[in-house]
């Protein structure tokens, strides 16, 4: 029996990349073993989520050997399903079998420990090279990767491509026409750094900033009081406007951090002390909810499985996760309030967190060293924290900011997803990981100078084209590691600002409001604002830009709402008062304002020949209008 069922699982042709540790082996070992013998449950003394603790083995030693299978004691007992053990136990597939086969039989190829660490520390001068020099280090050790998995990168984004996207990304709207044509009409070769530069500086900058912060810390659906049942939608906002106001003045990412954590007293002049009641439950603070909040957004750390129990595929356990609670545990109040107390450094675990209910924790940090000495009657221990937390040494902070910043530009962390830094979730690029982090904290945790060496790589400024015209696998596997740029849909923030730039109509109104008591058709109650509404209709996937999770009545509204119908008023008024203006300009500037673009000699044909046609030249721009908002090559980033 043994000799035909590994006859059927006979190693693959040496043709076929040979599995690694990361992509292939772990998802298995996850699957099907480490309940029992991974994260804080060793049975056995056996440890399975890396390659140094499988090749230490457990108890009776040893469990791999290096290219020999069938002297591995772990894959014969998943050959003879001997293992996982458990009536709940899924045993391993054929497929899964031969996954860990050839892995073993290849010699336990691995990706995380890549050659490209070999060339770490890969920034001269952390923190004041140049950014051409640490776009430069960020190139090579991105295309070293993708030359050694054999794929060939994009090429560079056209200047059109590249205006709309860095507009995006850096100020979320798209350039008026004016700033389209200056920059498309530059000739100067550092055209693209000059771009990164003004809207690094503009407002609308710190505005995109503070917006994807107030997205990433608020829950899709605000909580609400149980008294009245208000959402904090106001509140929300002002968050948003601190954090832009924050980023727009070039704060280091560490000192906007510490007035966010250790904010007290009431929200009237401190827009940030509502960060606590959206973390909380019922818009009051708790400190779990605070802590899973803070180990996410601040650490890269899923610490939320701890709260019940040790997690059994990370490190953490249930008295970490409590002991980092109990810094807030002596928090009260909601929305517009946060008191301290002058209570214990300690909190009870609660009875809905099942085991060890009614034990009290005393506070510690997270990296493993001794519980730090917090003066039991202070109240402020969160300042003891944030301290810890900004700290220049500290092992998750930089890391966490520079993978969250990658994913905002490129839709995918080095470590993704973002908060989920953890051996068994390696970086897909080491050493670029760490020495972007290291540069972080010696430039002082500057968050423009980190996008300034981020937007001058080669990386940022690929196309989404394909390189070769490859298959949709291989294009896919070149954007996972950063050879091509993604195809991104715009954010609700994005959508509505672009919008009104198109229309040049800073208070557009998509809402259907009823004319008899200004309420929206088809709502049970009022509805704040057009900005809310909007919100409402076209928000996304804050989680993933390439999902496209617009539909029918998205679709509805773009095509349909009267508004968009209309056309864009002021400029018919500059038509009137510049009769000179010829029709083909016209459609230039129709496509610079949307597409951030000139119109091919097709589509200037095209549309000079309708508006040639048309009864009415002032319906037939307001058509041509409405075409180019509603083409997919509008609301993508491409």
């Amino acid at each position: 029996a043994f000799a035909a069922a590994a006859a059927s699982l006979a190693t693959v042709s040496p043709l076929v990349a040979a599995p690694t540790l990361e992509h292939d082996v772990l998802p298995v070992l996850q699957q099907h073993c480490m309940g029992c013998h991974g994260g804080l449950k060793k049975e056995a003394g056996l440890d399975l989520r890396t390659l140094p603790a499988m090749l230490k083995g457990g108890e009776s030693g040893p469990v791999l050997a290096k290219g020999r299978p069938d002297e591995s004691e772990l894959w014969l007992l998943v050959l003879e399903d001997e293992m996982p053990q458990g009536k709940n136990r899924t045993k391993l597939s054929s497929a899964e079998k031969r996954v860990l086969k050839d892995w073993i039989a290849a010699g336990f190829p691995t990706a995380s420990e890549h050659a490209e660490r070999k060339l770490a520390p890969a920034f001269p001068a952390a923190g004041k090279a140049p950014p051409a020099e640490v776009a430069a280090a960020i190139d090579r050790l991105l295309e070293r990767r993708l030359a050694e998995e054999k794929l060939k990168p994009a090429p560079l984004a056209s200047d059109a491509e590249f205006l709309r996207r860095a507009s995006l990304d850096l100020s979320g709207r798209i350039p008026t026409h004016e700033q389209a044509a200056a920059f498309l009409d530059d000739d100067s070769p550092d055209k693209r750094t000059k771009l990164v530069e003004t809207l690094l500086d503009s407002p609308e900058y710190g505005q995109r900033m503070g917006r994807l912060w107030r997205d990433w810390i608020s829950p899709p659906e605000l909580p609400s009081d149980m008294n009245g049942g208000k959402q904090p939608h106001k509140e929300v906002r002002a968050l948003g406007d601190w954090f832009a106001k924050r980023f727009a003045a070039g704060d280091s990412w560490d000192a906007i951090v510490r007035d966010l954590l250790t904010v007290k007293g009431e929200i009237k002049q401190q827009p940030q002390l509502v960060y606590y009641g959206l973390v909380g439950q019922d818009a009051k603070i708790t400190p779990d909810g605070a802590a899973t909040s803070f180990a996410s957004l601040f650490l890269g750390a899923q610490l939320q499985c701890a709260r019940c129990h040790d997690d059994p595929y990370r490190d953490w356990s249930q008295k970490q996760f409590w002991a980092l609670s109990a810094f807030f545990g002596n928090l009260k109040g909601g929305f517009t309030k946060v008191e301290e107390t002058a209570a214990e450094a300690r909190v009870t675990i609660p009875k809905d967190a099942f085991h060890n209910a009614g034990e009290r924790i005393s506070a510690a940090f997270l990296d493993g060293r001794a519980a730090p000495k917090i003066d039991q009657k202070t109240a402020n221990r969160r300042g003891d924290l944030a301290a810890w937390l900004t700290s220049k040494d500290n092992p998750y902070f930089a890391r966490a900011f520079v993978n969250r910043l990658w994913f905002q530009l490129f839709a995918r962390g080095i470590v993704n997803p973002v908060d989920d830094l953890r051996p068994l979730n390696p970086p897909s690029h080491p050493a670029l990981l760490d020495s972007l982090a290291a540069d972080f904290a010696a430039s002082g945790f500057d968050v423009k100078r980190l996008l300034r060496c981020i937007c001058a790589s080669e990386a940022y400024q690929r196309s989404t084209l394909s390189s070769s015209g490859g298959e949709p696998e291989e294009n896919e596997r070149t954007r996972r590691l950063f050879g091509r740029a993604p195809v991104r849909v715009m954010n609700a923030d994005m959508l509505f600002d672009s919008l009104k730039l198109a229309y040049e109509d800073p208070k557009l109104d998509l809402r259907n409001l009823s004319k008899e008591d200004g309420n929206t058709n088809g709502e049970s109650a009022a509805v704040g604002d057009q900005y809310l509404e909007f919100q409402r209709r076209f928000g996304t996937n804050e989680e993933d830009a390439t999902d496209f999770t617009h539909g029918i009545p998205q679709t509805l509204t773009l095509l349909n709402h009267p508004r968009l119908l209309q056309g864009n008023l002021p400029f018919e008024e500059f038509l009137k008062k510049q009769p000179e203006f010829t029709p083909r300009q016209t459609i230039s500037r129709l496509y610079l304002s949307t597409l951030s673009r000139r119109p091919t000699e097709e589509e200037l044909d095209q549309a000079a020949a309708y508006l040639d046609e048309a009864d009415s030249p002032e319906l037939a721009r307001a058509d041509l209008l409405w075409s180019l908002v509603n083409r997919s090559e509008f609301i993508l980033l491409h």
